[in-house]
Formats: C-alpha cells, sequence, structure tokens
C-alpha cells in the first residue's frame, strides 16, 4: 500500500469517528513511519474545533487580507524607486504571501500555521534592526507581529491539539492523541 492510500484510509477512519489513538494503531508499523503517521493524524482538521474557534480563524484571515493590502502597498512604492516594473513585481510578490497564508488558515490547514511561526520566529530579529533611527515604529511593529505570532501559536493549539511545537506530540517516546 503506497502513502496516498494510507493517507486515504487514515482520513476516511478519523472522519468515521474513530478514535486518533486506535487510527494510530491500526496503521502504525505500516508502510508510513510513526512520525509521519503521528503528523498526519494531528494535522487532520477536527470539524468541532474548526466550529467552535470559527469567529477567530475568520479574524485571523481578516488580518491576513489587511497585511496583503498593505504589503502590496509597500511593495509598490518601495518597487517605485527601484523601476516601474519592479514596483509591479514587489507589490504581488507582497501582496500574494498574506493572501496564501489567509487561503491556508480558511481552509484549516495545520502547515499553514506551522509555515506562518517559523517565518514569523525567523523575522523576529529584523523587528528591531530599525530602533535607533525610529524606536516608536519599531516598537509598534514589533508587539504588532509579536501580537499575530502569539494569536496564531494560540489558534494553532486549539485548533490541532495533538501539536507539540512543531511536531507530534510525544510522551515518554510514544505518540499521544486527544480523542
Amino acid at each position: 500500500m503506497d502513502k496516498k492510500e494510507i493517507k486515504r484510509q487514515l482520513e476516511a477512519m478519523l472522519e468515521a469517528g474513530r478514535s486518533r489513538t486506535e487510527t494510530f494503531k491500526a496503521f502504525s508499523g505500516g508502510g508510513v513511519g510513526d512520525r509521519v503517521l503521528a503528523y498526519w493524524i494531528a494535522a487532520y482538521p477536527d470539524r468541532d474545533l474548526y466550529e467552535a474557534h470559527y469567529r477567530k480563524i475568520n479574524t485571523l484571515v481578516t488580518i491576513s487580507f489587511i497585511q496583503a493590502f498593505l504589503g502590496a502597498a509597500l511593495g509598490y512604492f518601495i518597487g517605485a524607486t527601484i523601476g516601474p516594473s519592479a514596483s509591479f513585481i514587489l507589490a504581488a510578490i507582497a501582496g500574494v504571501v498574506p493572501l496564501l497564508f489567509a487561503y491556508g488558515f480558511y481552509k484549516n490547514s495545520a502547515q499553514a500555521y506551522n509555515i506562518y511561526i517559523v517565518l514569523a520566529i525567523t523575522q523576529l530579529p529584523r523587528l528591531f534592526s530599525g530602533a535607533a533611527e525610529a524606536p516608536l515604529v519599531a516598537t509598534v511593529g514589533a508587539l504588532f507581529t509579536l501580537g499575530i505570532l502569539f494569536f496564531v501559536m494560540r489558534l494553532r493549539s486549539l485548533l490541532f491539539p495533538d501539536f507539540a511545537f512543531f511536531g507530534p506530540k510525544k510522551v515518554k517516546g510514544q505518540y499521544v492523541f486527544s480523542n
């Protein structure tokens, strides 16, 4: 059995209402490693959790749309100083990336949350690079970015409770799932 078929069967079992622990035990030791299997189970979206936190997800999608608009505008103006075609290229790049995240958040994709968290964490040192020239602007920008980062991390923990920081939860060498 190939990976795609195993993933299809795993999703069918979870949709049928079988517990995550039972599903993991049923496929453990098969054609897919336990780590990958545990990740698939932890990343499987729970409809009840999605409905319970729907407003928070909509808030995050709205923030992403605002970021896309501001990023496109800023990219256009920065690109205009470089050249006429650069303004459209930078505007497209700065506008599309937040829209891709908004789509991932709306589709309840654990990978979208994980990628956003990784990218935000890697950009943290750049937040304070302009603090000497404009300390107020740098502080407001840093607080805004950190607030969104913590909001995304909290929302991911609510929607996907089986994740530790980036991978599935493991206790004493065993993967554990909320059922």
